[in-house]
């Protein structure tokens, strides 16, 4: 129902409804997630490798829930919390944070994914401690990452799920994360940009997939695929192993980035590489996208460099660090959602090798 509201007053509808009571409501809920609790103290200390398998399910009388690793007297209620990774359902976010001495650092709220948790429908949280952060998938797909403050969760000794009725804890170490995803795709070979051929390939949001015969000189991974309408980042990354963990060598990193100054006519294109850490940026304003459309994105393997096209436009150029006989996996991440993904010669494109 719509109300026609004139300045001074209220429907009556508004007028009987107590906000008020309303909000007491939602307190009250809080602190039942609060008191709904279930911990596991750690007999050793949570090294690299680390892995919790968290499950649950939301319920409605619950309107948030939380999975802490921390350390100190966890009945206090001031207890030190060195990784908090908790689920807002009303908002349909996701926070982390770490509480120190009683006091909250700064939220993160940033994720790969959009939000993946529902009423009433059951959940797998994996988290995977790493050396400097903590990673979190969600259903076997990777869902953010949390750089490690002070404490760190290698000097936790509990972990605690509050707000979920029928929460269970596994933890254990692993070499491979996240240990419930789907099986590794491959991507097909064509031999031309303009005559896709073959079986259709359903594709997924940020998609690990595997170059089978890595990506040969003179050839170029083609991804086809819609730009989310509220346009925030996304990243095309050759990786040297179709994996999330242990981390790869990522050859390129194609992060466009619309998120700081979305206004601008043109979006950031921030090239680079990691061989064990960042190497230097490239950064420049090239990339001309409009937020809900389709558009191609094309990465070709030069011999001394890899050009990166959008819609046919080069947006950016990246000198090779490292043999591109090592690229031998693709992954997406972001706001970029892949209807195609292939590899083909670069010669058959609408840029030349030339160019």
């Amino acid at each position: 129902m719509e109300y026609g509201v004139e300045e001074g007053q209220v429907p009556s509808e508004f007028i009987e409804y107590d906000f008020a009571e309303d909000a007491l409501d939602f307190e009250c809920q809080l602190a039942e997630a609060r008191d709904v609790k279930f911990t596991q103290t750690l007999s050793e200390p949570l090294n690299i490798g680390a892995h919790i398998i968290c499950t649950g399910t939301p319920s409605e009388d619950l309107p948030w829930f939380a999975l802490n690793i921390g350390s100190g007297d966890v009945d206090s209620g001031r207890a030190d919390i060195a990784v908090h990774f908790n689920v807002r359902m009303p908002q349909c976010y996701v926070v982390r944070n770490t509480r120190r001495h009683g006091k909250w650092g700064s939220e993160e709220t940033t994720a790969y994914r959009l939000f993946p948790f529902k009423l009433d429908r059951p959940f797998t949280i994996e988290v995977l401690v790493d050396e400097k952060e903590t990673l979190f998938a969600v259903d076997g797909e990777h869902y953010c990452n949390y750089t490690h403050r002070n404490p760190s969760p290698t000097s936790a000794a509990w972990v605690q799920v509050a707000g979920i009725k029928n929460a269970t804890l596994n933890i254990q170490k692993t070499s491979i994360y996240p240990v419930l995803s789907p099986p590794i795709q491959e991507v097909p070979l064509r031999a031309s940009i303009y005559n896709p051929e073959g079986e259709k390939v359903h594709w997924r949001p940020n998609v690990i997939a595997r170059l089978t015969n890595g990506l040969p000189e003179g050839y170029q991974v083609v991804i086809y695929g819609k730009l989310r309408p509220m346009l925030h980042s996304f990243a095309i990354d050759l990786m040297d192993e179709p994996r999330e963990w242990p981390r790869p060598n990522i050859h390129v990193h194609a992060n466009v980035r619309a998120h700081v100054e979305s206004q601008r006519e043109r979006q950031l294109v921030v090239l680079n590489t990691w061989f064990g850490g960042w190497g230097l940026e490239r950064r420049q304003r090239t990339a001309r996208l409009i937020p809900g459309t389709y558009t191609t994105f094309r990465i070709v393997r030069g011999p001394t460099d890899w050009l990166v096209f959008a819609d046919d436009v080069l947006i950016g150029e990246l000198e090779s660090r490292a043999s591109g006989d090592g690229v031998k996996a693709v992954r997406l991440r972001g706001d970029l959602f892949p209807e195609d993904i292939f590899i083909c010669p670069s010669t058959s494109s609408p840029i030349g090798e030339n160019s």
